[in-house]
Formats: structure tokens, sequence, C-alpha cells
């Protein structure tokens, strides 16, 4: 990749709105992404699901289009549209030809601005969304992690709350409520857009500060602080038993860095190492395939705002969980001890600097890095950095991360399935 070739253009409209974009001369089809920073983060127990109903809820209706006429008008022009929310924002994104892009963006100011939130779609959607957590409740993987982030993340801090709310807090959020939630929390000074693929930006720019112009700003960035969460002095150990499965799902971790800690590059490395690279890393060949203990096993590190989570997730045969969560630690405590070796180092960076080329093929690869450029201030000439951060750190400064940030000792571990011999 050339290193001038990604280049992005950014602009920041009076109301606050921040307009991100790259044109792909070599494709046909645009992608606008809208972020509201407008999400789950801070939800109060009681309406815990409301932002990602209200995200859902963009797209059944609006002052100008029913939920019919919307499906139609996308349908006929060959617009996907789609929604979600997480912890942090609320996100809309829509799929075009270029030739379709005006009418995308009037589309998309159209439902940022203009949703009506029908009772009759809210309540369809408020159906699928309890059979998904009903579901949930009953899903030995879904149910450890649920114990996990309660544990990793107590006494009301928001990362322990699910995203997706509670059966109780879904069954009364009104359509009342999620009305007054758009209202207070969609404001232009939230609003990142970022159009991708083959269109003029500068004339993308100019129709996304058409339709944005009039709106105003409410002088609040929706940014907020995040509590720090503090990791076990000593083992800690849930078990949640499901009558009936046959499987045990297990979580070990704890909470750890955000996106922006000087420790985040040289610990995601070595977790790439431990839990992900190749055969999901030490303790994929480990656990699963040298010792047979598990259906699938790896680790994860969250690289958000505030204290993610570093987790090693299996899912085992009743008869070999002690063996498989000995295994996992056994692993945390080599890594932590004798650090990496220079090989692996080495087959990290190089694995972290090639997918990077691969994630930008796509349209949706570039608007989510450009995003996540703007979001964490990495700056605009990052990608071309990105190599040179990669490559630049050393052993030392992987293992002294991990030593900082992961303790054998000193984790969250979450069993959930049929009645265990062990656990608490």
């Amino acid at each position: 990749m050339s290193r001038t070739a990604f280049a992005i253009a950014r602009e920041e409209l009076p109301n606050g709105v921040v307009l991100l974009g790259q044109q792909r001369p070599t494709s046909r089809a645009v992608l606008l992404r809208a972020s509201m920073r407008a999400g789950a983060l801070g939800e109060p127990r009681e309406v815990a699901g409301r932002a990602r109903l209200t995200g859902s809820m963009l797209t059944r209706g609006t002052d100008r289009y029913d939920f019919a006429a919307l499906n139609q008008c996308t349908d006929s022009n060959g617009i996907a549209l789609s929604s979600d929310a997480g912890r942090h924002t609320i996100d809309l994104s829509l799929r075009c030809l270029a030739d379709d892009v005006p009418l995308a963006i009037d589309l998309l100011a159209e439902l940022l601005l203009h949703p009506t939130f029908p009772s009759d779609q809210l309540e369809r959607l408020r159906g699928e969304v309890l059979n998904g957590l009903r579901e949930a409740e009953n899903d030995t993987r879904s149910v450890a992690d649920r114990a996990f982030r309660e544990a990793a993340y107590p006494g009301g801090h928001p990362f322990g709350q699910r995203i997706g709310g509670y059966v109780d807090s879904v069954e009364r959020i009104s359509r009342d409520e999620i009305a007054r939630y758009h209202l207070e929390s969609f404001a232009p000074d939230r609003l990142t857009i970022v159009i991708v693929g083959g269109t003029e930006i500068d004339a993308g720019f100019a129709g996304l500060g058409r339709v944005f112009a009039a709106w105003r700003p409410k002088g609040d960035s929706g940014r907020r602080t995040i509590a720090d969460a503090v990791p076990p002095e000593r083992p800690q150990r849930i078990t949640r038993v499901l009558d009936g499965k046959s499987q045990v799902d297990i979580v070990v971790g704890r909470p750890t860095i955000g996106r922006m800690h000087p420790d985040f590059y040289a610990l995601d490395v070595g977790n790439l190492i431990l839990g992900r690279l190749g055969l999901n890393g030490r303790i994929g060949a480990n656990v699963r395939e040298r010792l047979g203990l598990a259906y699938y096993s790896y680790s994860e590190l969250e690289g958000g705002h505030g204290p993610g989570a570093w987790a090693a997730r299996a899912g085992v045969n009743p008869a070999n969980a002690e063996r498989a969560i000995e295994a996992i630690i056994a692993e945390v405590r080599a890594i932590c001890q004798t650090g990496i070796l220079e090989s692996e180092r080495a087959d990290a960076a190089n694995f972290l600097t090639g997918v990077l080329p691969l994630a930008l093929d796509s349209n949706d690869g570039v608007a989510r890095t450009i995003q996540s450029i703007d979001t964490f201030d990495l700056g605009l000439d990052y990608v071309e950095r990105y190599p040179t951060i990669i490559r630049g750190l050393t052993g030392e400064q992987i293992h002294d991360a991990l030593r900082r940030h992961l303790d054998a000792e000193r984790n969250i571990i979450s069993l959930a399935g049929p009645e265990m011999s062990h656990g608490n």
C-alpha cells in the first residue's frame, strides 16, 4: 500500500457534525455510516435496552415514510439499510450505488431527524428482542459471559450491564420513553458521518452539510467519563447451572485497560500470541489441540473507551471443565513469567500488519477504520504509521504489558452448564 494512498478527508460543520470520507474511484458502491454518541452507557437499570430499541426503531418509520413506504423506497433503489446500538453509540448505515448518493443522504437525514417510533412496530420489535433475551438466558455461552461481566464490573459500573437490556426492562420501555430519549440524546455535536466509495467526497460533504445545517447543537458532546474497574484480589468463581445442557462454557478474565492506554498495543500483541494467532494462540494450541479438552478455546482483548476486559473462553464437556480452567490459567502464568519468543513476536507483527490491507479492501472496512481513527484521535496518518508502531514493539515491552495487566492468580472464573461438582 502506498504511504499516501489512504487519504482521509475531514470536515466539521458549524453545528458540530463531523464528516469523514475517502473516495475509492474503483468502487461503484458507496457506504454512508452515521454514528451517534447515544449508546447504552449509563442507562438506568429500569430502562436497560432503551438505546438498542431506539436504534432499531429508527428504521421503522419517519414523518415522510411509514414502514412499508420506507422499505419500498430502499428496495426500489437498491439501498441497503441497517442500524445497531452498542455501549457508546447508535449506528446507522446505508449502502447504495454512487448515482443514488443524494437520495441516500436525504434518507439518512430523515431517519436521524424525523423518526416517528410507531407503536405497532415497537411491539413487533419488542417481541423479537424479548425472544432473543429469553433464548440468551438458556444459552450457556451467554449466561457465562453475563455472569463474568457482572462480576468484573460490579456496583453499578456501566460495563456490567447488558447492552440489550433484560426481559423486565425491555417489557416496560414505552414508545414515549424512546421518543424522549431520541429528543434528548440525538444532537449534531454528537454525530459523526463517514462516506466511503465511488463518489466525490466534496460533493458528499456538501450534500450532508445541506441536510444537517439547520440542526441546532445541544452543547453536550455525549462523551462520558468511565470509572476504572479493579481486578479481583484473589480468584473469584461463579457457577450458573442450566438444566438439560451437555456443554459447559467457561470465561476466565478480568478488567484491564482501554484503547488509549500506552500499553494497549503491546498488550494486544501479547493477547494475539496468547489466544488468537494461528490455532487461537497458545491457549487454543494447548487446551483444544494438544490436550483435547475444549470444543473451542481462545482469548480476546476489548479495545474501546474505558477499562475493557481481557477474557479467555472455552466450551467443554462438563467432565473436562476443571482441567480446561487449569490449562488456561497455566498458559497465562507461563506467558507472564517467561514472556514470548522472538518468532512469536515476528509472527504477530506480520499478522497484524498483513490483515490491515485486507480490512481496507471493502467500503465497510475503510469506514470502520476511519471512524476508529477519529474516535480515538489516532491521527489522519494512522494507517501509514501503524506498521511502524507494531513492528517497533519489542519482546520486552510485550512481556512487561502482559505482566502489568494479566495475572494468572487474580481472575474471575465464570462457568455455565449442567450441574458440576465444583464451584459455588
